[in-house]
């Protein structure tokens, strides 16, 4: 079974300005648990597309949060819009800080560095997520296949796919 350790940590600015460590604990905290992806169009649009003999869209790379509070994965939109992805379907997006709306759909594959698999959503909801510094929210879809260990007294993360 593929596995993915983190250890979480980085710097902050103190009141004076002053550039200070953050503790492993505080990191995780206040980022969440995030790995680095590759998003990519789903493995069965992009067989059909070779078949046309059209170019495939080019892959992009970024963070992506773990979500268990998320029932589907999500793709940042202007991400989305960018690769040119084709919309497959409208799905109702809601969240603690917005009311429901309609949100595109979208076929992608994400593979997450450092673990070598890779698993396609056949139906990734855009949302408006790269303000958070995210290209990407993987959701319960994804994790139903997943172990996930959040260990916040350490600082780290554990993900088994």
């Amino acid at each position: 079974m593929p596995l993915l350790n983190a250890q979480y940590g980085g710097h902050g600015l103190a009141p004076d300005g002053k550039q200070v460590p953050v503790p492993p604990q505080a990191a995780l905290w206040r980022r969440g648990p995030c790995v680095q992806v590759t998003i990519e169009l789903a493995d069965q649009v992009a067989q059909e597309l070779i078949k046309r003999k059209e170019p495939l869209p080019a892959p992009i790379s970024g963070l992506a949060l773990i979500d268990t509070g998320s029932m589907a994965s999500c793709i940042d939109e202007e991400a989305a819009q960018s690769m040119r992805l084709p919309v497959v379907g409208i799905a109702n997006l809601a969240s603690a800080s917005h009311p429901i709306h309609k949100a595109n759909q979208y076929p992608i594959k994400i593979k997450i560095q450092g673990l070598p698999i890779s698993c396609n959503i056949p139906s990734a909801i855009g949302a408006p997520i790269k303000v958070q510094g995210l290209v990407a929210i993987i959701g319960r879809d994804m994790l139903q296949i997943c172990c996930l260990i959040y260990n916040g007294s350490t600082g780290q993360i554990t993900l088994c796919i």
